[in-house]
């Protein structure tokens, strides 16, 4: 009888050690890989690499290859969201908890502009499009806060649109009774003002939450909004929107001055738009 149970036994062990030996490498295969991260925001840098914000990995993705970047160093867990490049070149980063922080390319260091704003809730940013170091911060029920000098001092300039603000830009488009226009991604669709601050209206009737919005450097009219994935582009400042095909869903958008359009996408890819509409890979 023992022979049988210790021949028994010894027959489950090889089963058990078979079955993982198949199972096991599946597993691991199946493990999502890091460049299968979302991507939550994209900028450019002065050289014109695209910046890449994974979930929290910050990449330099230029000429095929892509370096890390050393995230700063957060207290609880708090995790970048938003990233612009300003008008001089200066890479900024801001998320809920973080704050606000301005990037040394010369000594790879991240400087928080976090002393005078009324905390580090920052749920969207945006830099001005010709005037280096003014700088836009949205804290929720706080309000828009400007900077004039790279973020040493912060000042409330408005309370912002009635909904909450998701994604920020700043553009130069002709037209404003100032130096150019702020549009929101807000929970209802997007917003606009003249950089006054003077009043904010609806950007069109284009409906739902905007998690990303860019526009064109070099054609100011030409707007991109991202609502649930799809891409929506106007031609005409926000007037009136069309939806454009996409090969994934979108999570972020930038404009390179060298490929253009590039969108990120839900998969952790990035595409760029051709002049006849067609998205091509952008290898990391």
């Amino acid at each position: 009888m023992r022979a049988i149970v210790h021949s028994l036994t010894r027959a489950a062990w090889h089963f058990c050690a078979l079955t993982m030996a198949i199972v096991l490498p599946a597993l691991v295969h199946a493990q999502p890989a890091d460049d299968a991260q979302p991507v939550k925001a994209l900028t450019t840098s002065s050289s014109g690499a695209l910046l890449m914000l994974r979930d929290s990995s910050l990449f330099a993705v230029e000429g095929g290859s892509s370096t890390e970047i050393t995230l700063p160093a957060t207290d609880q867990g708090a995790k970048p969201t938003s990233l612009t490049r300003g008008a001089d070149g200066s890479v900024y980063l801001a998320g809920p908890g973080l704050g606000m922080w301005r990037y040394d390319s010369a000594s790879e260091i991240w400087q928080s502009l976090n002393d005078t704003l009324p905390n580090l809730g920052v749920t969207a940013l945006a830099a001005h499009a010709t005037q280096p170091g003014t700088l836009y911060a949205y804290l929720g029920k706080d309000g828009m806060f400007r900077s004039r000098d790279g973020g040493t001092e912060w000042v409330k300039v408005d309370s912002g649109p009635r909904e909450p603000v998701q994604a920020f830009l700043h553009s130069d488009m002709p037209g404003s009774m100032e130096s150019g226009w702020l549009y929101a991604g807000t929970t209802r669709g997007v917003a606009r003002s003249m950089d006054c601050f003077c009043f904010w209206g609806d950007a069109g009737d284009l409906r739902g939450t905007v998690s990303a919005i860019s526009y064109d450097p070099a054609a100011p009219e030409n707007v991109y909004a991202v609502i649930e994935g799809q891409l929506h582009h106007s031609a005409d400042g926000g007037e009136t929107w069309t939806s454009l095909e996409i090969p994934q869903p979108v999570t972020a958008l930038a404009f390179s001055p060298a490929q253009g359009l590039v969108v990120g996408t839900v998969n952790g890819n990035l595409f760029a738009r051709g002049a006849a509409g067609e998205w091509t890979p952008v290898h990391d």
